[in-house]
């Protein structure tokens, strides 16, 4: 097939797929090809998954060796290959969008859910019982890049050759036909890669090693390098066409890191407030122009506005709601401690936490950004999982004040949640009223294109809640 037969046929599949009617052409279910010297299997398909609609490689290897009878990856010079082309059969479209207003019903996609086509599937079920949002990482704490990045300081992640998502464009046109808003899910401060690739960019122990959590480690949220490299990942997903960035771990450590600690914690709070201001102002700076909403995840427990914890995390809601669009607080009830204002097992009191949680953040905010909180979408310390508590949050939040929600589950397990779901969508008020809708902050432009440990004790750590600022547990919850 020749160059112009490619762009050509590349045209019409791309026609097809969104919709358009091309008439009088005849779109082919195979391509032919003749295997040359130095081909390969996995060659041949990097060479011709953009014309056969494939989402990933894997997906076209074994639609050709099916189509071809092939058992194994031996190939001979002249051999004639049937390369099979995938015409979507449709997808699930919501109902209710969040360009129209609709309030934001989400769930979060880690990267390796994003990087098979079996997520298309999920996303349509959750669309069915009337989801809008998805949040996807193109950068978790690993500090793996999920996406392919052309910044010199981007790693796909140890081992790896290729980032996860086989292509951020195709994804987001995946996306886009089903009219959902796309959120990239950055984690800033928190990066394995950039650790331990570059440990004169990390905070440091007194002995001079760099501090770490997880087996991550922490990077200095003041370096230039370290807020370049990050605001310059979201200038490239901007671009890729998503419709949000979310900045997560945008915060100090809270795990003992004491590199500038002064002995006041009103020094401190103020120092760590104003880092972690000057990354985000300078964060939605880089961002103007470009057409996209900027959220950031906050601690739940700075709803409650306690020097003590400001000191810790540097997250002034005040001042963070000033520089952002949207504030997602994580307000799980299981990380809230055991006798915290009162309540026994926290876990088991969704309505409060959620409901005073978000009370608390949008009286802070004071207008300044919409609210979106985190929901619990796991079962850690939680009595009786079900639906009725996904059920239960919703509507904490939506009484609260909040613009939309979003559910966090690490596994992206989301059965229980979809059950609730439908009931929610059809009873709820999905019309926001009018002009709750952010807006990105500066005037835009249309874009180029379109592990839960047991909670511990904190060693001199200030603060006394989601335990000090809870570490994180095995079923899923996080600390970010």
């Amino acid at each position: 097939m020749s160059i112009v037969q490619k762009a050509i046929l590349s045209t019409l599949l791309t026609a097809l797929v969104a919709g358009a009617s091309v008439a009088g052409t005849v779109v082919p279910d195979t391509l032919d090809y003749t295997v040359r010297q130095g081909d390969t299997l996995a060659k041949i398909c990097e060479q011709h998954r953009h014309l056969t609609n494939h989402y990933t490689l894997t997906d076209l290897l074994g639609d050709i060796r099916r189509a071809n009878g092939i058992a194994s990856n031996h190939l001979s010079i002249g051999q004639h290959l049937r390369i099979p082309v995938v015409v979507d059969g449709g997808a699930e479209r919501v109902r209710e969008t969040v360009a129209d207003g609709a309030e934001v019903r989400g769930i979060y996609l880690a990267g390796p859910a994003c990087a098979v086509s079996s997520v298309f599937d999920r996303v349509d079920r959750f669309i069915a019982a009337g989801g809008n949002t998805v949040v996807i990482d193109a950068k978790d704490i690993d500090g793996a890049v999920t996406f392919r990045s052309t910044h010199p300081l981007a790693s796909w992640g140890a081992e790896r050759t290729a980032p996860l998502l086989p292509s951020v464009p195709d994804l987001m046109r995946r996306f886009d036909r089903r009219g959902l808003h796309v959120v990239a899910r950055l984690a800033l401060f928190l990066d394995g890669e950039l650790g331990r690739n570059h440990p004169e960019l990390a905070l440091h122990d007194p002995a001079g090693e760099p501090w770490g959590e997880r087996g991550c480690v922490w990077v200095d949220p003041a370096c230039p390098a370290v807020r370049d490299y990050n605001i310059g990942l979201a200038v490239e997903l901007a671009r890729a066409g998503v419709d949000e960035i979310q900045f997560d771990y945008v915060r100090f450590p809270t795990n003992g890191w004491r590199g500038d600690w002064t002995g006041d914690p009103r020094e401190t709070a103020a120092r760590r407030r104003q880092v972690i201001a000057g990354f985000l102002a300078a964060a939605r700076d880089s961002l103007s122009g470009q057409g996209v909403l900027i959220s950031a995840d906050l601690y739940g427990i700075m709803a409650w506005d306690r020097v003590e914890d400001l000191a810790l995390t540097g997250q002034h809601v005040p001042t963070i709601a000033s520089l952002v669009d949207v504030i997602c607080p994580m307000i799980y009830p299981s990380h809230f401690r055991p006798g915290f204002e009162g309540r026994t097992r926290p876990g088991d009191d969704p309505a409060y936490f959620i409901g005073e949680g978000t009370r608390r953040f949008a009286e802070l905010v004071d207008g300044a950004a919409e609210i979106r909180p985190w929901l619990q979408a796991f079962p850690y310390l939680v009595s009786d999982y079900d639906a009725e508590y996904i059920a239960i949050q919703v509507e904490a939040s939506r009484a609260a004040g909040s613009s939309g929600w979003s559910l966090w589950n690490p596994s992206c397990r989301y059965g229980v949640a979809v059950t609730a779901l439908a009931d929610l969508s059809e009873a709820g008020p999905v019309q926001l009223a009018a002009g709750r809708r952010p807006t990105p902050r500066r005037e835009s432009q249309p874009r180029a294109s379109a592990a839960h440990e047991p909670v511990r004790k904190p060693a001199a750590t200030a603060g006394a809640f989601y335990g000090t600022l809870v570490r994180t547990s095995p079923s899923g919850g996080r600390q970010d």
